[in-house]
């Protein structure tokens, strides 16, 4: 067999071997690299609350700033009212004896005055005089006022005290004789105080305690009898609206 024919043997063994005719390989395709790359992050902005101030340079326009405005400041009550006093008794009997005592006591109680804006302080070099006397020398004390020999009164600086309605208070008068002399105290000093009679009626309501500057001595008019100021009365003094010690206003 010459050299033409052994290779022609050769290539049909090789077809009947695989059924088709072999493919070459595939070479596989060149790769090209991927340059790495590195990200970027943006930070965020810092808060509002969380920037630095900026600073600004150079003139600018005005900025008036309203002022800082809340409620209205309360008013302050007046101050209290220092009222010095001294006590007399131009009387002898057993029957007045302790007036000195009810006057300090009936003055210093919290229940009375005081609650008013006064202070109420004895003091034998005082301007202001209580006085408890007989009927003549009342009406002598209280004149131009007609106490006729029976009841009290202030004057300016004095306040009279009759000694028999010390003794015995008034018919009209259904408490107590103790609780008499305390009103009697409380309602001429309380005139004293610059305070006055209330307008009629006498008793706005029948059944309840009687002003203390209501007149006991004479009507109660179907209120209780009373010895200490009402709370409408402790308001009203408590604004010093009046003058101490009022002249006789006829």
């Amino acid at each position: 067999m010459g050299p033409a024919v052994a290779i022609a043997a050769a290539a049909g063994l090789a077809l009947g071997a695989c059924g088709s005719p072999a493919e070459p390989p595939v070479a596989p395709a060149p790769t090209t690299p991927v340059p790495a790359t590195t990200a970027v992050v943006t930070a965020a902005p810092p808060p509002e609350a969380a920037r630095p101030p900026t600073e600004v340079t150079g003139p600018g326009p005005e900025v008036t700033v309203p002022p800082v405005t809340g409620p209205p400041a309360a008013t302050p009550a007046p101050a209290p009212v220092e009222v010095r006093y001294r006590i007399e008794r131009r009387t002898v009997d057993q029957g007045t004896e302790g007036f000195e005592h009810v006057v300090r006591a009936t003055l210093a109680d919290p229940r009375g005055w005081t609650g008013g804006g006064f202070t109420l302080l004895e003091d034998t070099a005082a301007p202001y005089l209580v006085v408890l006397a007989e009927g003549d020398e009342v009406d002598q004390l209280c004149a131009p006022y007609d106490t006729g020999g029976r009841y009290s009164c202030q004057n300016g600086p004095v306040v009279a005290l009759n000694a028999d309605r010390w003794r015995t208070a008034t018919p009209e008068w259904t408490g107590t004789l103790a609780d008499y002399r305390q009103m009697l105290v409380n309602h001429e000093v309380g005139h004293l105080l610059g305070r006055h009679h209330p307008p009629p009626p006498q008793c706005p309501v029948p059944g309840r305690p009687a002003r203390v500057m209501s007149q006991q001595s004479t009507e109660l008019d179907g209120c209780l009898p009373n010895p200490w100021p009402v709370a409408a009365e402790l308001t009203a003094a408590a604004r010093h609206d009046e003058p101490l010690a009022p002249p006789y206003e006829g």
